[in-house]
C-alpha cells in the first residue's frame, strides 16, 4: 500500500506549469521532419493479423520485444494488462480489421501487484486533489452484469501467472470476441526480456 499511496504524494509535487506534453509536442516537430508516410499505404489492418493485449507500463517497449514493425499488429494497452479492459477494442479489432490472433501478455515488477485490494486504491484517490471519491463508477466484476453492492475494481494483481490465466479464461466469456481465434497467454520477464508462455 505505501507505493500507492507514496505515487500518489508524489503526482502532487509536479508544477503545473511543467508540462513534458509541451516537450513531447518539440520532439514531434523533429520527428515530423524525418517522417515516412508510406507507413500509411498499408491499409488500416494489421498486416500480421494479430491483437496484443498488454500493460501501460511505460518500461515494455512491445514492438522491439517482439521484433514487431509498425502496421504488423494491434497493441492494445490497459493497467495489468487485464482482458476486461481491452474488450472493447478487441471486438473492433477482430471484427472490423481482421486480426485472427491473440497474444495476452502480463510482466513481472507490475505496478499492479504493488496493492492487493481495491481499499488501498481509494485511500491513495482521497489524498489526490481533483477527485471525487464520493461518486466512484461501478466497475463490472463479472462481465455483464452489475448490481447495486458491486464495488469499482482496480484488478489488483498476487499472482502474475494465475492473472494470465484468469484473463485467459475471462476471454470466453465475453460471447462478443470471437471464440474461433487463437488465444495465447504469455508472462515477460522484465530482468531477462524473456517471454514464458502461460498454461
Amino acid at each position: 500500500m505505501h507505493k500507492v499511496i507514496a505515487a500518489a504524494i508524489d503526482s502532487n509535487i509536479l508544477s503545473a506549469s511543467e508540462s513534458f506534453i509541451d516537450q513531447c509536442c518539440a520532439q514531434n516537430v523533429e520527428y515530423a521532419r524525418n517522417y515516412d508516410e508510406k507507413i500509411y499505404d498499408v491499409r488500416a489492418p494489421p498486416s500480421k493479423h494479430l491483437a496484443i493485449v498488454c500493460c501501460m507500463d511505460a518500461r515494455l517497449d512491445v514492438f522491439r520485444m517482439l521484433g514487431l514493425k509498425p502496421g504488423e499488429a494491434h497493441i492494445i494497452r490497459n493497467g495489468g494488462g487485464r482482458i476486461r479492459d481491452a474488450v472493447r477494442s478487441l471486438v473492433c479489432s477482430q471484427t472490423l480489421l481482421q486480426t485472427k490472433e491473440v497474444m495476452i501478455i502480463h510482466h513481472t515488477d507490475c505496478g499492479f501487484t504493488y496493492f492487493s485490494n481495491n481499499d488501498q486504491v481509494i485511500a491513495a484517490l482521497k489524498l489526490q486533489p481533483g477527485t471525487n471519491v464520493g461518486n466512484l463508477p461501478v466497475f463490472q466484476t463479472v462481465p455483464g452484469q452489475v448490481s447495486a453492492s458491486d464495488r469499482p475494481d482496480f484488478m489488483p494483481i498476487e499472482d502474475l501467472e494465475q492473472s494470465v490465466r484468469d484473463d485467459m479464461a475471462e476471454y470466453k466469456q465475453y460471447p462478443m470476441l470471437n471464440q474461433n481465434v487463437t488465444v495465447r497467454g504469455f508472462l515477460y520477464d522484465t530482468k531477462t526480456g524473456l517471454l514464458k508462455e502461460i498454461n
